[in-house]
């Protein structure tokens, strides 16, 4: 990459079927995989899952040293999805890089040793069969105020700084990933299997492409947190969880341009995803 800081990524992560999945979203996470490896080749991955939540006003960080536990927080997939393996491992210097960066900016952040959620390993497992990029997971917050999800973002930047540009080479050259879905409505999902998607979806969709797309900086941050006035968002998000990893990865863009880099929709659930770089400036889609 040629920027003097790394993009960071908001992903939407389906379930542990995306390991083998032949449509648009497994073409999509092939190209995010070799895309990691050979443009952005980022030294670690922090990522923001929409399966974990802090306490409070706070959240937690992943300090595992070496292989890190799968959790398998999914339920009535088939049997082989729950013997699943994968050799992502922890870096707590990172972690506690990414504790104390929170802290500096009024959040408080415990380190703990819980592994990583299907959030995290199978979008990654998918992208990067034989991962060997250390990784630190970061809980969202336990509410879903989009603002402070913003600012958990904003407080993470600092590590986006590129290697070839940092003195003393330390935890910097890091990418920054929010992993949850555009839309996520579970509850209704069956009742549009076979169907098109409902109009409340793609109509929620546009906006939300519209608020990352049509703006950077601090405009983009103030639309983004506007999307849970949105007449569809309920019915999009009967909770929000799947949505704040988006606000998180705003908040670490800054004012890099976004582009979309996956736009598919299954049922009630959205795949929109989206890159944030400088390298985006003259780029309308990847």
């Amino acid at each position: 990459m040629s920027a003097t800081r790394l993009p960071t990524y908001f992903i939407s992560h389906g379930g542990p079927n995306l390991l083998d999945d032949k449509d648009k979203p497994g073409k999509f996470y092939d190209w995010f995989g070799k895309t990691i490896r050979e443009k952005i080749k980022p030294k670690a991955v922090v990522i923001v899952s929409a399966h974990w939540q802090g306490d409070g006003n706070g959240v937690y960080v992943e300090a595992t040293e070496g292989p890190l536990k799968l959790i398998y927080d999914f339920y009535g997939f088939p049997p082989q999805y729950y013997k699943q393996t994968w050799n992502g491992t922890g870096l707590p210097s990172l972690a506690n890089k990414v504790a104390e960066l929170l802290k500096q900016k009024g959040i408080p952040a415990t380190l703990t040793k819980r592994g990583i959620d299907h959030g995290v390993w199978v979008p990654l497992k998918r992208a990067l069969s034989d991962f060997d990029i250390p990784l630190v997971q970061v809980s969202t917050f336990e509410h879903e105020d989009m603002a402070s999800h913003v600012k958990l973002g904003e407080a993470l930047q600092p590590l986006r700084s590129h290697p070839q540009q940092i003195e003393n080479r330390r935890d910097e050259g890091v990418l920054i990933i929010g992993s949850g879905a555009a839309e996520h409505n579970l509850r209704d999902m069956w009742q549009h299997i076979n169907r098109p998607s409902p109009s409340y979806i793609k109509s929620f969709d546009k906006n939300l492409e519209d608020s990352v797309l049509k703006y950077t900086g601090e405009q983009r941050k103030a639309e983004v947190c506007k999307l849970n006035k949105d007449p569809a968002f309920r019915k999009c998000h009967p909770t929000a969880e799947h949505l704040v990893p988006l606000h998180v990865a705003v908040g670490a863009a800054g004012d890099d341009k976004a582009v979309k880099i996956l736009d598919d929709f299954f049922s009630t659930i959205g795949w929109s995803s989206f890159e944030f770089s400088s390298n985006n400036q003259d780029k309308t889609e990847l």
